[in-house]
């Protein structure tokens, strides 16, 4: 095994959103009656997706984006008595049509006459000084992941409009927001006035990640949107979790060259990706020949710091009695294996709790894949070495362990406890690999 190295690769974008979503609860306090808001993914093909559920706390949130992979998330701005119902439009069947209230939200974007992002920080800036003047209270303001801002107000007339047609009332709130889009205008604010009068208008969830960019849709104080922007990005960097990392990749991939942050930044945009690298690898399985058993595997991206994967471990070690777990890693991922024999449905709990990037893969194909060979490129030439031994987790063992990959991770000259192991299946010369052309 060799040693390790800290050089990194540039994974896909879909692969570090996903990991992102796993290992994150996303703080949702800035948005009010959750579970009365309708909410909104863009998947990996382009399509939109209603969320068909309620959404009531940070965990269901979690839950949700789990298992659609979004590439953006977004809420609306209006509370509907049934939000996984709403239709795009206002519709005949009531059901569909219960605005409860609406958000007062701006949108500030790099556009034809906003030229540079510090422009839109400025009419973001505005923005909160009109609403000020006005007496209405700005809820939170935010810098979009991208090209601009949002300035979200609680909805400023809800106790004012008591028509009792919840579709006259959706009517009325629609011309109480062109009343204070045109004054804002007046002033010589710039923003986008359509999205403040549209009562069915999503907008990007805080906290989560523009996929174009890389970026955290970030809430920010109102010190803090009047710093400059290079201040604001330094504070996106500094303060966002794991989206430093995320964002240095994503922006690798799909920033575009002329992308700088400086006083006056230039337009964001999004250049092509690259073009795809095939190569060749080998993987084994988590199956043990002979049962219908197989032994947890859990993935993690090396952007996450080493000690947190540590911590996971143990926890999950301590929680199901995994036993030694050995600790491998390579360019893109950290991957810990346990010899510990369960069952699919158990297997699937152990990834579920400590937020394994395969869990998706287990589920879909009933096993999981881990690469322990070389890629190679369609030239012959190496693109990743085999994956390295790190360390072994000690900690008690409980139950059966697999006699395959015991005799497998033996045969690499990796080293268990002396114990007593309770072992089932055949031995190594069962493993399942394969060997597979992936891009």
């Amino acid at each position: 095994m060799r040693e390790l190295t800290q050089k990194t690769t540039r994974p896909d974008i879909l692969y570090f959103i996903r990991s992102y979503y796993r290992t994150n609860l996303i703080d949702l306090t800035s948005i009010p009656g959750l579970n009365f808001r309708h909410f909104r993914f863009r998947l990996p093909n382009g399509h939109f997706y209603k969320v068909k559920r309620k959404i009531r706390d940070s965990s269901d949130f979690r839950e949700s984006l789990i298992e659609n992979e979004p590439l953006d998330v977004y809420y609306s701005t209006a509370s509907w008595l049934n939000p996984h119902l709403i239709a795009s439009k206002i519709d005949k069947d009531i059901l569909k049509n219960v605005m409860l209230s609406c958000d007062l939200a701006f949108d500030i974007d790099v556009n034809k006459d906003i030229k540079t992002l510090e422009v839109a920080r400025l009419q973001a800036v505005a923005i909160n000084d009109f609403l000020d003047s006005k007496g209405i209270r700005v809820r939170y303001s935010a810098f979009s992941g991208s090209k601009g801002f949002h300035v979200v107000c609680d909805d400023p007339w809800s106790e004012e409009i008591a028509e009792e047609d919840p579709r006259k009332r959706e009517m009325c709130a629609i011309e109480k927001r062109k009343e204070i889009v045109q004054e804002a205008k007046e002033t010589g604010i710039l923003f986008d006035g359509k999205v403040t009068i549209d009562t069915r208008r999503i907008i990007r969830v805080p906290g989560t990640i523009h996929s174009k960019t890389g970026f955290i849709c970030t809430l920010l104080s109102k010190n803090e949107l009047e710093s400059d922007i290079e201040t604001i990005f330094k504070y996106i960097e500094n303060n966002c979790s794991f989206a430093p990392r995320i964002s240095q990749y994503l922006r690798e991939m799909t920033a575009p060259s002329a992308y700088k942050i400086s006083g006056f930044m230039g337009r964001l945009g999004v250049r092509p990706k690259p073009e795809p690298k095939l190569c060749y690898s080998t993987f084994f399985t988590n199956n043990i020949p002979g049962t219908r058993l197989k032994i947890p595997v859990l993935e993690f991206g090396t952007w996450m710091k080493l000690e947190k994967v540590l911590s996971i471990i143990e926890d999950v070690q301590e929680n199901y009695g995994l036993g030694d777990v050995l600790l491998f890693g390579d360019r893109t991922r950290y991957w810990a294996a346990s010899l510990k024999a369960v069952s699919q449905r158990r297997i699937e709990k152990i990834l579920f709790a400590s937020g394994s990037l395969n869990l998706n893969q287990c589920k879909k194909y009933g096993c999981t894949y881990t690469r322990v060979g070389k890629s190679i490129g369609v030239k012959g030439e190496v693109v990743d070495d085999e994956p390295m031994f790190i360390k072994a987790l000690k900690s008690d063992f409980r139950g059966q362990a697999s006699r395959t990959h015991y005799e497998f991770f033996t045969s690499l000259g990796i080293r268990f406890r002396e114990q007593d192991l309770d072992l089932c299946g055949a031995g190594k010369e069962k493993l399942e690999l394969v060997h597979a052309i992936i891009e």
